[in-house]
């Protein structure tokens, strides 16, 4: 039987992760909007960024089956591994803390019209509509929103400039049925490893 100081010790170590990420992360934001951040671009397996991801952000996806719908063969993604790795687990967090309880997670990748297309959906109440822009502004959370509890607002601003650095577009919807939130990373042709099949 586990001791309750066990419990107190796992949290603490949970939290102190997460305040390690958010000062990374807002250190690598200031040299993003300064035009400072050098890239290590390299060749990213999709699935394997994937998991790993999930695997950092168990916690905050406690109680949420992870649908995974990967399509096959995709090729590999041209992307700064640790700022990508970042976007994830931003997303994936995002998704975990505003997604009705119980409720499963979605994780889409699929090629389509030339580029790669990477979406989490949550099932939440979503977004207001004609206000998904606002979701990516540093320290904006939107009223009337599953965007707007604890936290600085700042993860998802985060994600669109570490994206845009990479040369990725991100953009925020609401699904129809169930209703909640989409976030899709759009990979464009330039950014992918082009294999014998592409050729």
């Amino acid at each position: 039987r586990r001791h309750p100081a066990s419990d107190v010790i796992d949290s603490i170590e949970v939290e102190a992760q997460r305040l390690n990420r958010f000062v990374a992360n807002l250190l690598d934001m200031a040299r993003v909007e300064a035009g400072a951040l050098r890239l290590n671009i390299e060749a990213v397996d999709l699935a394997d960024a994937i998991a790993s991801a999930v695997h950092d952000t168990r916690r905050a996806l406690d109680g949420h089956a992870i649908e995974l719908g990967v399509a096959p063969d995709l090729p590999l993604v041209r992307v700064d591994a640790q700022l990508f790795h970042h976007i994830l687990i931003n997303l994936l967090d995002n998704a975990g803390r505003y997604a009705a309880p119980g409720t499963p997670i979605a994780i889409r990748a699929e090629r389509e019209r030339g580029s790669l297309f990477l979406s989490i959906l949550d099932e939440g109440p979503g977004l207001p509509p004609g206000r998904e822009r606002d979701v990516f502004e540093t320290f904006r959370r939107i009223e009337g929103s599953d965007r707007k509890q604890a936290g600085t607002g700042l993860g998802l601003a985060i994600v669109k400039g570490f994206a845009e650095a990479m040369g990725l577009a991100v953009e925020a919807a609401n699904r129809g049925e169930p209703v909640g939130a989409r976030f899709t990373l759009r990979f464009p042709e330039e950014a992918l490893v082009k294999g014998f099949d592409d050729q």
